[in-house]
């Protein structure tokens, strides 16, 4: 009994690492943010944010693609936002207890970088320019 335990354990494990190596394969490696139906006309030049790099040294695919749901006042992550842009439910301005996507964007992405920092690791930028790169 202990044996056919162990074997389902195996597989189960196996299917998730599998299914978790498809998911993360099925991005593509560089993605521009540039998300003209949410901004209109942009103030700065788009993101070229690198998927690849991010997701073999940060592996924690939820804190990017996330659903939030809230129970009795309390924010709880679900899974299941990945394969949708990021406006699907963060709209140009803050609607409710969900940030507009500019702040979704900026809190996310330079608060890690902040944190990560502060950790003594080696990270990405936190300024302006360093994301929004003028093409020469």
């Amino acid at each position: 009994m202990a044996r056919k335990w162990m074997i389902l354990s195996f597989l189960l494990s196996f299917g998730c690492l599998f299914m978790a190596f498809q998911w993360a394969g099925a991005q593509e490696n560089t993605i521009v943010i540039q998300d003209k139906g949410v901004f209109k006309k942009l103030q700065r030049p788009p993101v070229t944010f690198s998927h690849e790099k991010h997701s073999q040294s940060y592996p924690d695919c939820i804190q990017c693609h996330h659903d939030y749901e809230y129970k009795n006042g309390k924010r709880e992550n679900n899974w299941g936002g990945e394969g949708q842009p990021c406006s699907e439910c963060h709209k140009l301005e803050r609607a409710g207890k969900t940030s507009g996507l500019r702040a979704a964007f900026h809190d996310n992405c330079i608060g890690c970088h902040r944190g990560m920092k502060k950790e003594g690791k080696r990270t990405g930028p936190v300024t302006c320019g360093e994301c929004h790169v003028r093409s020469k």
